[in-house]
């Protein structure tokens, strides 16, 4: 990450700002967040270092898939290392252990196979940099983090991406922190679109108790996807008559469902998979222009979608809402962009009004945060 000129190995993150941040996170009773980037050098891996460096608390660390690597495969650009502090329980491949030739104790090796080999745990020794690469799987990501724990791990951080935006299911973590960045957009107005689209996304709003009522009887344990026998999604129309809609998937049945909902006099209706764009798409083109819909799903990591087409889904008179919300604790603000960074103060202003008293908004590096119900002063400063 570079922040005003200062490349991402020499960057030293601000103690207080990271501290308060850590306040948050501490506050929240979390005991598993997932910290995601918008963009590859958002300052995501600055982030996690900053929290292991200076929280409190003993941290697990793993990964849905890779990061830590020393390039950037991408851009090419030089990335900040993964550093866990001594004593850190660590998940991560036996391949990226061996490329990282980090040192650690291993505790125990996990049954899950993946292209860098199985998934080691183990306790951090007191120097270097280790590629983190965890399980490839929720359910296997979810065993790893109860293994953390299960070694002593108070909190563990889940080192995750956009494109890999299932580490922030509340099937596996508790909390979400978010990196946004230069990198995000062409310009700054791009940059800031984007940032308060995925916020939207990631913080749609839970069911009402009624519809929940609804629901319950027809959902598989633990909300799985299952639903009714035969069927990937339920029609309730105005007076909760429930119907299910049997198709085996319905990827590709926008338009056969948007019929349906049209034939029942749809109000609700669940979708018990992914959520696609091709799916929105089809169900916008052929419902009448006015026609109110509530969809429901089980948490936003299922929307296989951009951010903004949530907001113009919303326009079209189309509420999406979820069974689980997601918990975004904070969103983090990093200036780098190529081939110039944004100004630190006007970056990290500009993010904060973009995003409005919903979370907090810190930026690690320069020692600025906002916080919700606080007056907005330009480049506040944390104490």
């Amino acid at each position: 990450m570079t922040c005003g000129g200062t490349s991402a190995t020499k960057a030293r993150p601000d103690a207080a700002t990271v501290g308060s941040l850590c306040d948050i996170i501490a506050g929240s009773g979390c005991r598993s967040l997932a910290v995601i980037g918008l963009v590859k050098n958002a300052g995501k891996t600055t982030v996690v270092n900053a929290l292991m460096a200076n929280c409190p608390h003993l941290f697990g660390l793993t990964s849905l898939g890779l990061d830590g690597e020393r390039v950037d495969h991408l851009t090419g650009l030089a990335k900040p290392r993964i550093a866990p502090p001594g004593g850190t329980l660590v998940a991560t491949t036996r391949g990226s252990l061996e490329r990282s030739r980090y040192t650690m104790e291993v505790l125990e090796e996990l049954p899950f196979h993946t292209p860098l080999g199985r998934v080691l745990i183990g306790r951090a020794g007191t120097e270097g940099h280790v590629e983190v690469s965890g399980p490839t799987t929720l359910a296997e990501l979810a065993v790893t983090i109860e293994r953390l724990q299960a070694h002593g791990a108070e909190q563990v951080l889940v080192d995750g991406a956009i494109n890999r935006i299932g580490s922030a299911s509340p099937r596996v973590s508790d909390g979400v922190v978010v990196a946004t960045g230069g990198m995000v957009g062409d310009t700054l107005a791009d940059v800031l679109e984007t940032t308060a689209a995925t916020l939207d996304m990631l913080l749609l709003p839970a069911v009402a108790d009624e519809t929940r009522a609804q629901l319950a009887p027809h959902l598989a344990p633990h909300l799985a996807p299952q639903l009714a026998q035969g069927a990937r999604a339920l029609s309730f129309d105005a007076c909760g008559v429930v119907t299910p809609l049997e198709f085996g998937t319905v990827v590709g049945e926008g338009v056969t469902v948007a019929r349906e909902v049209e034939r029942l006099g749809t109000r609700t209706l669940f979708i018990g998979g992914a959520l696609t764009q091709e799916f929105v798409d089809d169900l916008t083109r052929v419902l009448p222009p006015r026609r109110e819909l509530r969809v429901v799903v089980r948490d936003a990591t299922v929307l296989v979608l951009p951010a903004a087409s949530v907001q113009r889904c919303r326009k079209r008179g189309i509420a999406l809402e979820v069974l689980t919300p997601l918990r975004v604790l904070a969103v983090t603000a990093n200036p780098f962009r190529v081939p110039r960074p944004y100004q630190p103060r006007v970056f990290f202003d500009a993010v904060a009004g973009a995003v409005g008293d919903r979370v907090p908004v810190f930026d690690v590096v320069n020692g600025r945060a906002s916080l919700p119900g606080e007056s907005r002063r330009p480049g506040m400063v944390s104490p």
